[in-house]
C-alpha cells in the first residue's frame, strides 16, 4: 500500500454487504463502525465476543460460527480481516476479488482501505488516520478534537445546512450566493 495514493473518502454503506472475519475485540470495533454506517454484516468466527454475540442475538448481524472459507466473501463489498492470526488475515486478503474493499487490521499493506478513528457530531464527521503507523495516536488526536467540536456542533451543522439550502434556492447571483455561504461560517 502506497500511503501517498490514499485519499479520505466518505462512502454510503447503507445495505451494503460487509463480511468481518474474526470475533474478538478488534472485530467488534469494526462491526460497531459498520453498524453505524448501516451495512449488512456477516461475522465469520468460531467464537465471538459478548458484543458480537449480543448483536447476533438481536438480529443486527449474522454470525457464522465457523472458520473462514474463501466462499464467505461472495457478494461482499467490504471485507474486514480482524482475526488474531496474521496468516488467516493474509489469506482473507488474498481471496478478495476486484471491486471488493478489504482492510487487514494487523497488516494494512495487504488491504486497500482502512477505517480511521472517527468523531461524529451529526453531519460533522472528523476522521484521523496515521496510515497504520499508530492507531493509538489517531485515537488520541480524535479525542482531543472531541473537546473542540463538542455535541453543540450537531445543531450548528443542522442550522448551517438549512441556511445553505435556502441560499441555494434563492434567486441571488452566483457571486452573492458564494458571499452569503462564506458568511455563514464566520465566527464559528
Amino acid at each position: 500500500m502506497n500511503i501517498m495514493s490514499q485519499i479520505p473518502l466518505m462512502v454510503d454503506l447503507s445495505g451494503q454487504r460487509a463480511v468481518v472475519v474474526g470475533g474478538g475485540t478488534v472485530a467488534a470495533r469494526k462491526v460497531s463502525a459498520l453498524l453505524e454506517a448501516g451495512a449488512s454484516i456477516t461475522v465469520i468466527a468460531p467464537e465471538a465476543s459478548a458484543f458480537l454475540r449480543e448483536q447476533a442475538e438481536q438480529g443486527m448481524i449474522d454470525w457464522c460460527r465457523k472458520l473462514f472459507d474463501p466462499g464467505d466473501l461472495n457478494e461482499a463489498w467490504v471485507v474486514v480481516a480482524a482475526t488474531d492470526s496474521p496468516e488467516v488475515n493474509r489469506r482473507v486478503a488474498a481471496c478478495v476479488q476486484p471491486r471488493q474493499l478489504v482492510t487487514v487490521v494487523d497488516q494494512p499493506r495487504f488491504g486497500n482501505f482502512h477505517i480511521p478513528a472517527r468523531l461524529r457530531r451529526g453531519r460533522l464527521v472528523l476522521a484521523v488516520s496515521t496510515m497504520g503507523a499508530s492507531p493509538v495516536l489517531a485515537k488520541k488526536i480524535r479525542d482531543e478534537l472531541s473537546e473542540r467540536y463538542d455535541e453543540t456542533w450537531e445543531a450548528k451543522l443542522d442550522q448551517l445546512y438549512q441556511e445553505r439550502e435556502r441560499i441555494k434556492r434563492s434567486g441571488w447571483s452566483p457571486e452573492e450566493k458564494r458571499k452569503r455561504l462564506k458568511g455563514l461560517v464566520k465566527g464559528l
